[in-house]
């Protein structure tokens, strides 16, 4: 596919940084979704979840006078 006739260099040159861009961000999604961080990040909510639930537990027992 010859672009060089239909684009110029400029454009060429920004398709290309794109095209770069959109391939990470794939790549960054398919790590983030598959990849040791989400098994981190959802042991790290279910903990913080459930010190949250404890601490409203506890806040809730309290009446007031």
């Amino acid at each position: 596919m010859d672009l060089s006739g239909i684009l110029s260099d400029d454009q060429i040159g920004i398709l290309g940084s794109l095209m770069a861009l959109s391939v990470c961000g794939l790549i960054m999604a398919l790590s983030f979704r598959f990849g040791p961080a989400k098994k981190q990040a959802s042991r790290s909510t279910i903990v913080t979840i459930s010190a949250r639930a404890a601490t409203h537990e506890k806040a809730t027992d309290r009446k007031a006078a």
